[in-house]
Order: C-alpha cells, then structure tokens, then sequence
C-alpha cells in the first residue's frame, strides 16, 4: 500500500527552495541541485511539483502572496498613490521582496521565450490601476495609459537600480517622486 503524502512537505519545500533562491541564480537551480539543498532524492520534488518549473512558479506565487500589496482605488489621494506604490514596488530592504523582484526580471525577460505570460499579465495589471487612478484624477485616456505606463516602467527601473546599485538607490523616494509626477500631471491636466 502506497504511503500517504505528507501535507507539510509541498510547503516546506516552496520554503526552503525560496531561501536558497536568496543567494542563487534561477538558472543554477536544478530538481538534482535542489535535492542536494533539500537533503534528500529529486523525487519529492517531482512528485509535488512535476517539474523545477513548476516548483519556481510555487515560489514565485509564494512570494507574491507575502508581498503584495492592496489594490489602487481609484479615487485615492495623493499620499495613498505613494504608499501604493511603495507597497507594490518598494521595501526591497527586506530579502523576499528583494527576491520577488530579482524573480520579475528574471523570469520575465525570458518567458516569452517559452510562450509564458505571467510578468507581462502583472506589468499590464499594475498599468491598469494606474491608468484608472489617472482617469479619476483628470487625465484624458491616452494620457492616462501613457503615464500609467511611464509610471510602471520607471517604478520597475528603480527596482532593477535597487539591485544592481542598493547604495545609490533610495528606491522608495524615488516611488515617491513617481507619485508625486502622477500627481502633477492631473493638477496640469485640470488647470
């Protein structure tokens, strides 16, 4: 009679593969290299996960979960844009948050490669919310996708600064300053 899997062990896993993830490139990591990590065979790995892709993707949505931010409402006032975007995109003075971001750009700029979508469905879904922060605040829909898109791209470039640069970034002054261009914009917008 087969055994009954252990519930705990799936989590555990995502867990310690996510600490390893820490000081490893995604492409070092192999179902073989993660059993070594593990202390033991591949095969519990393949057996809750299928594949290493598979059990990056766990990691990811694990760390998107203890790092997400609440949703934009649209009627936000200004203080609230900046704490959003300091929520969404900031605080990578913590390690997973660091790491959620590193993951971004590490996966993101090969899955469609592989005929993935995930970073560019979140990149659209973080343009949207500004998008509809700007329409509520003044801007006309082509310039509110435009500096929703600005927004987003340049709240990603301080994140990639961040990590390749953590001296010379402030990264959440600088979300700060993004809010704060946001916000200028709808008060031209309105004059």
């Amino acid at each position: 009679m087969p055994r009954k899997p252990d519930p705990t062990l799936k989590p555990a896993i995502i867990e310690k593969v996510t600490q390893h993830l820490l000081d490893t490139k995604v492409e070092d990591v192999s179902v073989r290299s993660l059993g070594r990590v593990l202390g033991t065979s591949a095969y519990p790995i393949v057996y809750h996960f299928g594949t290493r892709e598979a059990l990056i993707d766990s990691v990811v949505d694990h760390l998107a979960e203890s790092v997400s931010a609440a949703p934009l409402d649209p009627t936000a006032d200004r203080h609230a844009l900046a704490e959003h975007l300091v929520a969404t995109f900031g605080g990578l003075d913590e390690p997973r948050r660091s790491l959620a971001a590193r993951l971004t750009f590490e996966l993101g700029s090969v899955e469609a490669l592989d005929g993935r979508d995930r970073e560019h469905v979140h990149h659209r879904a973080h343009v949207a919310a500004i998008a509809a922060w700007c329409l509520e605040h003044g801007y006309d829909r082509a310039d509110a996708e435009h500096a929703a898109a600005d927004a987003v791209t340049a709240a990603r470039g301080t994140q990639w600064s961040t990590i390749v640069d953590r001296e010379h970034t402030d990264t959440d002054a600088t979300l700060r300053a993004i809010a704060d261009e946001l916000v200028a914009g709808a008060e031209y917008q309105t004059a």
